[in-house]
């Protein structure tokens, strides 16, 4: 199975093994056309989260969670096309790449050293065109987003992938990508910024609760 494809070069480059989702929610790289799209109101949301880590994000409440990826470090979702393969429906998938360090230092790989892997040629694609490449902070966290164009001349379709890699604690790179259309990514590309800049670790079940504030007398009844 094959997931966004900005996300399976930086695991496999790394050699991290990506465990393969249910086969009813099977993604693809190989875009197609997309369907006419449903509209839905773009305010309403629903949280997903890597259980594993805690990584959570904001998608739109109709997209349909696919299944898991990574050993349970990532999950793929995407927006619903009834009648139509969900293979090709627009997909985000989010996942917390654990980066070995590199050599010969032990160092973690910077960002920019990681943007160089995505953009290693691996002939899966007959060209690429680098559309954009953005150093920003999404919540205090280092990160960067790239938008690529891939032309695959088998099928001549066009995909455009857009990733934010984002700096996680303890090594952690946390991954959200968007795989579209061209004529859908206008559509769909604040779906994805919601989700980038929504990205968040939730606490753990164990771990004890803020202490409440006491209240005031200006509270009392």
């Amino acid at each position: 199975m094959k997931v966004l494809i900005t996300t399976v070069l930086l695991c496999a480059s790394l050699g991290i093994a990506a465990a393969q989702a249910p086969p009813t929610g099977k993604p693809s790289v190989a875009s197609k056309p997309a369907a006419k799209a449903k509209k839905a109101s773009p305010a309403a949301g629903r949280s997903e989260c890597v259980e594993a880590v805690g990584l959570c994000v904001t998608i739109p409440a109709m997209w349909q969670r696919l299944g898991d990826i990574f050993d349970d470090l990532g999950f793929v979702v995407a927006e619903p096309h009834p009648g139509v393969d969900s293979a090709t429906w627009p997909q985000i998938s989010v996942a917390a790449i654990d980066v070995p360090p590199q050599k010969p230092n032990g160092a973690p790989p910077s960002l920019d050293s990681l943007i160089d892997i995505i953009l290693t040629p691996d002939g899966t694609f007959t060209s690429s065109e680098t559309q954009q490449r953005t150093r920003l902070l999404l919540n205090g966290a280092d990160a960067q987003i790239l938008r690529v164009k891939l032309h695959d001349e088998a099928t001549n379709a066009d995909t455009i992938e857009e990733v934010a890699l984002i700096e996680g604690e303890d090594g952690l790179v946390y991954s959200i990508a968007l795989r579209c259309a061209p004529q859908d990514f206008a559509r769909l590309e604040p779906v994805f910024q919601k989700a980038a800049h929504s990205w968040r670790i939730k606490p753990a079940a164990n771990e004890p609760a803020p202490p409440s504030k006491p209240r005031q007398d200006s509270d009392k009844k």
